[in-house]
């Protein structure tokens, strides 16, 4: 057996051989099929161990989570090769694929040194791609891989403190480092505080670029906190307010891939309150959550993305061309819409349910409800727009035929999980003992999103009113221009004189003496 990030890393040489696109569509069809296939065919308990400067490593290791989460990975990743495969270049091309190989290994490592050594080649695939892809894209780019970097600086620091207090490198022996890894984890979950990347990135980055970072770069967070931070009760009411914030940020904006990037913190929100309750419901709910999300959220991209393509255009008043001029994308949409609300018969409704029956704590309960009602308000506030908002906007051209086999490709995959909640526990063996079509059930899903309705025809005015005078800080850029700021102050002091040196090494010295005694 091999890891199948192995073969999207393969394949990412092998697209050096791509002279023309006939034999840049066989190496992905060939590559992406392949690794899904081999994630399929996988058998969970199997690991490979190495020896390695007297440790013992773990390149390999296969159970029904990481299996699960590999198949949802390279499922996708099949459909967001085939969107983008006509409008990217082969560099562009080698560097998702570098990106996508990376994530996989992430899911299918055993211990904490291959896991750091992937985690940082995501990084760093990821931050050329956004650098290298457009010149308008450098700046974003910097600051991506800037934030990033902390992560993996926290992210080592943290396998430092645990291997000095266990000796292991396990991922099931963390007893030290936990604030670093939490660290590491919040920034690529974009938890709030540490959110600050994505909107950014994925606003500004171009749309496919942004199918493929939305996929993978936040799951991979959701995973390596199930590894690491599993069963930390403080985590969920941590996840619920960072949720929550996401909700009242998407409200306000009137940018597509915006709205998008801040509701992503609010569905991380529910896979954190899963995991950290630590219960098997609590976690299986959390994953099959993961992978709803990863559906009907890359459907919601690709259909930003076809608007774009489409029209060169993304405001949200925009997405009026959805309900008479691309009927498959509008389709998408209705399906993406449903999912996302948690309305029954949809495959969100499905893990809401799961990580809801999974919960004990009252305030957490009535949390997860507010969440409910608040995703589905922000996107009535998107489908508000896409059908009944009249739009003047042409077609300047069509979209691809490959962007709508991956977006028709993933909402089959969405209906058929909603028609059929159970294909999910039947192919992972996970039995969740629960009647989805219980109707006490179905009405608590269904609840949330029709008070959302409500509230919406009640407050529309207010709801889809364009914020122009919305403030967005960045406490990172500030202190970044504070610190240069006071760099600069001192340079002035640094201008090659002898004696200004040493007062400069004499004062330290001075420091230091006072500090040890």
């Amino acid at each position: 057996m091999i890891t199948p990030g192995f073969l999207y890393l393969a394949g990412a040489l092998f697209l050096f051989l791509a002279i023309n696109n006939k034999i840049k569509y066989i190496i992905s069809f060939l590559i992406t099929t392949g690794a899904l296939i081999i994630t399929f065919y996988l058998t969970p308990g199997y690991s490979l161990e190495i020896n390695f400067l007297n440790y013992t490593l773990i390149p390999f290791r296969v159970d029904d989570i990481s299996k699960l989460t590999g198949l949802i990975f390279t499922l996708s990743g099949l459909a967001a090769v085939f969107y983008s495969i006509n409008i990217s270049s082969r560099s562009n091309l080698q560097l998702i694929f570098l990106f996508i190989g990376s994530s996989l290994t992430v899911v299918f490592t055993g211990d904490l040194f291959i896991l750091y050594i992937f985690w940082e080649l995501m990084e760093i695939s990821s931050s050329f791609l956004i650098i290298t892809v457009s010149d308008l894209t450098k700046k974003t780019g910097y600051y991506f891989f800037l934030m990033q970097a902390v992560g993996g600086l926290s992210l080592l620091w943290g396998v430092f403190l645990n291997h000095s207090a266990t000796g292991s490198l396990s991922l099931n022996a963390i007893e030290a480092g936990i604030p670093f890894f939490m660290i590491a984890v919040g920034i690529k979950l974009a938890f709030i505080g540490l959110h600050t990347w994505m909107p950014q990135t994925y606003s500004k980055v171009p749309f496919y670029v942004t199918v493929v970072l939305s996929i993978y770069t936040t799951k991979v967070g959701v995973y390596v906190m199930y590894r690491l931070l599993s069963g930390i009760n403080i985590l969920a009411y941590a996840g619920l307010i960072s949720a929550l914030f996401g909700i009242v940020m998407a409200l306000r904006q009137n940018q597509v891939r915006k709205l998008l990037s801040y509701s992503i913190i609010t569905q991380v929100g529910y896979m954190i309150i899963g995991i950290s309750i630590g219960s098997a419901a609590g976690i299986t709910g959390a994953f099959f959550h993961l992978i709803n999300h990863i559906l009907y959220k890359t459907v919601l991209f690709m259909v930003a993305g076809v608007v774009i393509y489409t029209t060169g255009k993304e405001n949200l008043e925009d997405l009026g061309i959805l309900g008479s001029k691309l009927p498959i994308t509008s389709l998408a949409t209705l399906v993406a819409f449903m999912a996302i609300s948690g309305v029954p018969f949809f495959n969100g409704y499905m893990s809401k349910t799961i990580i809801k029956e999974a919960l004990q704590e009252p305030v957490l309960i009535w949390g997860l409800n507010l969440m409910s009602f608040g995703t589905s308000l922000m996107f009535l506030k998107f489908i508000y727009y896409a059908f009944f908002q009249n739009s003047n906007i042409n077609l300047n051209r069509k979209p691809t035929i490959s962007m709508q086999l991956g977006l028709g490709f993933l909402t089959i995959i969405m209906l058929l999980i909603g028609i059929n909640p159970f294909l999910l526990e039947n192919l992972t063996n996970i039995d969740v003992d629960i009647n989805y079509f219980d109707i006490k059930l179905m009405l608590s899903g269904i609840q949330p999103f029709l008070w959302s309705v409500i509230v919406f025809i009640l407050l529309k005015k207010y709801l889809v009113k364009e914020y122009r005078r919305f403030i967005y800080y960045d406490i990172y850029r500030e202190m970044a221009k504070i610190f240069v700021k006071i760099g600069y102050k001192l340079s002035i002091y640094h201008n090659g004189k002898l004696s200004k040196y040493l007062l400069w090494a004499t004062t330290t010295l001075i420091i230091l003496l006072s500090l040890l005694i």
